[in-house]
C-alpha cells in the first residue's frame, strides 16, 4: 500500500471518528462569514479522505471578520461539547455513550486549523495604528495554538478534558 493510500485511509478513519465535529467546525465558519458579511462561495465541503474539510469564501482583508471566522469553531464546538458532556452525565446506556462520543468529537475539532488562522497577522497589520497592538495580542495566541501540530494536539486534548470536567460536573 502506498503512502498516499495510507494517508487517505488515515484521514477517512479520523473523519469517521470526529465527523460531527468537523461538520460543525465548518458550519461555524460558514455562520461567521454570513454574520460578518463575507461572501461564501459554496457550502462547506467534507472530503473524507483528504487532510481537511473546506469552506471557500471571499478574501478577508479586515481583522474583525477574519478573527471572527477563525475562532467561530472554537466557540461553537466548545458549546456543543459542553452540552454533550452534560447530557452524557445525565443519561445512562447507549444514549450516554453517544453523547460522550459527540462531546469528544466536538471538543477535538474546536480549535482552528493552521489554514483558518494564516491571515490573522496580515489583517491585524491593516488595523489603525492605535488598535494594531490589540489585534496582534488577539491574533498571537490563536495563531500559535494552530501553527504547531504538537501544540494544537496538546491544547485540544487539554481543552476537551476541561470541557468534559465542566460538562459532567467534575469541577
Amino acid at each position: 500500500m502506498s503512502i498516499a493510500a495510507l494517508n487517505s485511509l488515515s484521514n477517512l478513519l479520523v473523519t469517521i471518528a470526529v465527523g460531527p465535529g468537523i461538520v460543525t467546525h465548518e458550519y461555524a465558519h460558514y455562520a461567521a462569514c454570513k454574520l460578518t458579511g463575507v461572501a461564501v462561495l459554496g457550502l462547506p465541503a467534507m472530503r473524507p479522505t483528504a487532510d481537511d474539510a473546506v469552506l471557500e469564501h471571499e478574501s478577508v482583508s479586515a481583522f474583525g471578520p477574519d478573527f471572527a471566522i477563525a475562532v467561530a469553531p472554537f466557540v461553537a464546538n466548545s458549546l456543543f461539547a459542553l452540552a454533550c458532556f452534560a447530557a452524557a452525565s445525565a443519561v445512562i446506556g447507549p444514549l450516554g455513550w453517544l453523547c460522550l462520543w459527540l462531546g469528544v468529537a466536538f471538543g477535538f475539532t474546536s480549535f482552528p486549523s493552521d489554514a483558518d488562522t494564516e491571515t490573522l497577522f496580515a489583517t491585524a497589520a491593516e488595523l489603525p495604528r492605535t488598535t494594531r497592538p490589540v489585534g496582534y495580542l488577539l491574533a498571537a495566541p490563536v495563531r500559535a495554538a494552530s501553527w504547531s501540530v504538537l501544540l494544537a494536539g496538546v491544547l485540544t486534548f487539554g481543552w476537551t478534558s476541561v470541557l468534559f470536567a465542566a460538562g459532567s460536573g467534575m469541577t
